[in-house]
């Protein structure tokens, strides 16, 4: 409460500030918008960029012209231009600088993106704009104050940067909030372009590459030896003529999709979505000597492919592969080569803990993976995970770990951040979807920004004026996710999951939402409250707890249920879980009486959820048309 009352308080003055600037009677003319009369399609997008939002803000037209003419006062340069030379070459793709001297501002960024990159890191430092949620960009009024003095250099903590859900797929959210993948949205050559992914995204080998549809019927020695059987679903990482159909195809993809101006182009050559690696002969003799390790079997297999890429040619083409579950060990007695990308799956991790907490074991143990990929690789990516995916609507309580992890992530030289969030749309509604999307895109932006300005920012503007009871409500879950014995995964029953809440934490936190309704402030912002609140009511429905312990009448928990349900419906949710099983249906979950996790895909569940689920809500209805 401490921290909420010192942001608070700054808020204020900011704010104060603010309005004394906007209402000044001699605030200064708008601002000038400058750019090389020979700038780059990048420099006038950026350019024309500012000077929109500007106009904005100032309620005036704002002009935008070029180095050629006359130099003036209240200028704001953008790119490299006649006026003054600002030094970005030591700085990576992305970077900028913010300079501000006798009353001109010079905006410079780095290789494609830096210059956007610049111009909307200026609007947030210095104009006070958020671009909070797709729907939800906050974008004050007023005069643009900038004292002279300023030297600001921005240098990007990740070369790539990418997370699912559903405001990162807007445009000009992932370019104000630095994302910069291609796997939601594509940014034109004008936008600095995507750190780009040619190929499929993940899970390539025998689905893209040496498709299993196109060799395993005539084939059937270029797939896994598993149990004594040839499978389609993995390939024989050892055998000569799946090296040169994989190479060929890559080199064929390459030809196709180069592009020499990007500083780093991806083709992922990963692993299908199983454990069913082979064990031939050869395969094993590799990993034996590779110190038992599948992940030198993958390894080498993936250098003689990445050598070809290079030897073609391919300068800023890196390859990309998986230490993933069966690979997630690094090999002893091979390196990934300096254009191979190794991408590190975090998803046997405990969401609950810090990463980097020597308390939880299983993430000391990803953590030692870390450590090893780190000494022998110098290109690590990591796929991170945030959010439930056997129960997406259940609260996930990793708010407080998603910057620690970051800082972890990047203290430990990884260069891309991959954080995977509920990709499938209609399980979006229900949660947090748009905070920790936020949230993610800023600690992948900045891992050492101000955690409270964050989280608080966004949830005034998002939630209203209640916004202070859900973040006592985030404070309290993730006070209560774990326990020494007890961890957040992301396949976790809601049974399962916030195993110290007590009574009287249930209690607190239905005063809380309670009190974030009530002070929401606007219709728009209590329909926000409503819909995240669905996750609080989902983990009580399936825990018989509040208006859903049947201490409070059967008819009344099944009208709870079916408003639940009904509430779903409304606010668009249309999955309650990765996986066709998990769709939201009238048929097998009406009113989510969800069977325990143990029992998924079992006769029992199956009896539940067919039988016991319809004659209870039999009983319901016949007990409601009866009162």
């Amino acid at each position: 409460m401490k921290k909420i009352i010192s942001v608070l308080l700054a808020c204020v003055m900011c704010l104060s500030a603010l309005t004394l600037a906007a209402g000044a009677e001699d605030a200064e003319e708008p601002p000038t918008v400058v750019v090389s009369a020979n700038a780059s399609a990048v420099e006038s997008y950026a350019a024309r960029t500012l000077q929109g939002y500007l106009a904005r803000i100032t309620g005036t037209d704002v002009p935008l012209v070029t180095d050629a003419d006359a130099s003036g006062e209240n200028e704001i340069v953008v790119g490299a231009t006649s006026r003054r030379a600002i030094d970005v070459s030591g700085l990576p793709d992305g970077g900028y600088r913010i300079i501000s001297e006798n009353g001109t501002v010079y905006i410079a960024g780095s290789g494609s993106r830096g210059n956007i990159y610049g111009v909307f890191g200026f609007l947030e430092k210095y104009c006070g704009c958020h671009w909070y949620a797709a729907d939800e960009f906050v974008i004050p009024e007023g005069a643009v104050i900038v004292p002279d003095g300023v030297d600001y250099t921005y240098k990007p903590f990740f070369e790539y940067t990418e997370t699912d859900w559903l405001s990162p797929r807007n445009t000009e959210y992932s370019l104000a909030n630095g994302l910069n993948g291609n796997s939601y949205r594509w940014l034109s050559p004008e936008q600095g372009g995507n750190v780009c992914y040619i190929s499929g995204f993940c899970h390539t080998l025998t689905t893209q590459f040496c498709a299993e549809g196109t060799y395993f019927a005539e084939h059937p020695e270029y797939y896994a030896l598993v149990d004594g059987e040839r499978q389609p679903t993995q390939l024989c990482l050892t055998n000569p003529d799946v090296l040169q159909i994989v190479t060929n195809e890559v080199l064929s993809l390459a030809a196709s999709r180069y592009d020499p101006s990007q500083a780093v182009q991806i083709i992922s050559l990963t692993q299908d979505d199983n454990q069913k690696y082979c064990t031939c002969d050869r395969c094993k003799a590799l990993a034996a000597e590779c110190g038992g390790a599948q992940s030198g079997v993958m390894l080498t297999f993936i250098n003689n492919v990445a050598r070809a890429v290079k030897a073609a040619g391919y300068d800023n083409i890196a390859i990309d592969t998986f230490a993933y579950q069966y690979t997630r060990k690094a090999p002893k007695n091979v390196v990934p080569d300096d254009n191979v990308i190794v991408r590190l799956c975090s998803i046997e991790c405990c969401f609950g803990h810090a990463l980097a907490d020597p308390a939880c074991a299983q993430n000391v143990d990803f953590m030692n993976d870390l450590s090893d990929w780190g000494k022998i690789c110098s290109r690590i990516y990591v796929w991170d995970y945030a959010t439930n995916y056997s129960q997406t609507l259940n609260p996930f309580a990793d708010f407080e770990v998603l910057q620690k992890n970051m800082q972890t992530f990047y203290e430990n030289g990884v260069k891309g951040m991959y954080v995977e969030g509920a990709y499938y749309v209609g399980a979006v509604n229900g949660e947090f979807a748009d905070l920790r999307s936020y949230m993610i895109s800023k600690f992948m932006q900045d891992p050492y920004c101000d955690y409270d300005e964050v989280v608080n920012g966004f949830l005034a503007a998002y939630y209203g004026g209640g916004w202070q009871s859900i973040r006592e409500f985030i404070d309290l879950i993730c006070d209560k996710c774990v326990t020494k014995t007890r961890h957040m995964g992301i396949y976790q029953a809601p049974q399962e999951s916030l195993p110290a809440m007590t009574l009287k934490d249930i209690s607190d936190a239905d005063e809380m939402w309670l009190n974030a309704k009530e002070n929401a402030g606007s219709e728009k912002a209590l329909a926000r409250v409503e819909r995240s609140e669905i996750c609080w009511r989902f983990w009580k429905a399936n825990n018989n707890k509040g208006e859903f312990a049947f201490t409070k009448g059967f008819v009344k928990v099944l009208d709870a249920r079916e408003q639940l349900y009904n509430d779903l419906v409304e606010n668009g949710v249309t999955i309650l879980g990765e996986g066709g099983n998990r769709a939201l249906t009238t048929e097998r979950q009406q009113y989510l009486l969800t069977p325990p996790r143990e029992w998924d895909d079992e006769r029992i569940g199956n009896v539940f959820v067919r039988w016991l689920a319809p004659l209870l809500l039999w009983m319901y209805q016949m007990c409601k048309d009866r009162a």
